[in-house]
């Protein structure tokens, strides 16, 4: 176990899934503290920075910090990743520990994604979040170039890459394989353990994104082993029912189909907008 004190850090503007039981009892198993965050926060304008601004109050009481996107979930609960890549980090002389973007089915990437990642107590850290605000990233938005780093996604991970390229930061960046730290349902082809977390981006409604996951490979909605969910005394289990699920796949599936459709109207729309400012 890490001498290191790290703590598992979630949340945002509201509470939209039952991932915080998914995380709770990784970090449990694991002797990670864990903290359930409320994005509340003065002066945010951008829903990304709800995220940095937590991250920010609750780093200087820990080590380290690995922040998780509520819509991630851990699907591997045999292995102590979290420790691991931050312990090889820290030997290192690292700050940030994070994973490469991964390939999605519609060709969008990224050069990292900061959907799940490690930061240390460091004043590197901290000089990256003091740059979570609207003029950096108009600033990033400006220098970025798609060949180069990717989808411009108008949030904290547009700024961590503009930052880490133009001030020679990623000298202090580890960056991993997306399976060893934040995954995509496409790259899971034989079991939960494909990769160590999985993340909902991009779903037309998360809910049943996790919901239609779990059931593809068998498993509860919190995505947690039956045998540690019994451990810990979870009581509440898969909300969502078969009978809900099925409603809810059949509307998410209407509207993922209409959305298509009006998609070659809505570009040629914004490719009109573009060429004539």
């Amino acid at each position: 176990m890490s001498n290191l004190n790290i703590c598992l850090v979630s949340g945002g503007d509201e509470i939209r899934l039952r991932s915080y039981v998914n995380h709770s009892i990784y970090s449990r198993e694991f002797g990670l503290d864990y903290r359930l965050e409320c994005g509340v926060d003065e002066g945010i304008d951008n829903k990304f920075f709800y995220k940095t601004s937590i991250i920010k109050r609750v780093l200087p009481k820990y080590d380290w910090i690995l922040w998780i996107d509520d819509d991630a979930f851990f699907t591997d609960f045999s292995k102590n990743n979290v420790n691991a890549l931050i312990e090889d980090a820290e030997s290192n002389g690292n700050f940030l520990v994070i994973a490469e973007g991964p390939l999605e089915p519609n060709g969008f990437w990224s050069k990292i994604n900061t959907g799940v990642f490690g930061l240390r107590n460091d004043p590197r850290s901290f000089a990256l979040l003091d740059q979570m605000n609207s003029a950096s990233l108009k600033i990033a938005e400006a220098w970025w170039d798609e060949s180069k780093f990717g989808v411009f996604t108008g949030g904290d991970q547009d700024i961590f890459t503009w930052w880490f390229e133009t001030h020679d930061e990623f000298a202090g960046v580890e960056i991993v394989s997306h399976r060893e730290l934040n995954s995509r349902g496409h790259y899971y082809d034989n079991g939960l353990d494909d990769a160590f977390v999985m993340h909902f981006c991009g779903y037309p409604d998360k809910v049943w994104g996790v919901a239609k996951f779990a059931k593809k490979w068998g498993i509860g909605q919190e995505l947690v082993p039956e045998h540690l969910l019994d451990k810990y005394s979870v009581r509440t289990r898969s909300p969502l029912s078969p009978i809900r699920f099925a409603i809810l796949d059949q509307a998410v599936t209407a509207q993922s189909s209409i959305k298509a459709k009006l998609r070659p109207a809505y570009k040629a729309v914004q490719r009109r907008l573009k060429s004539n400012p």
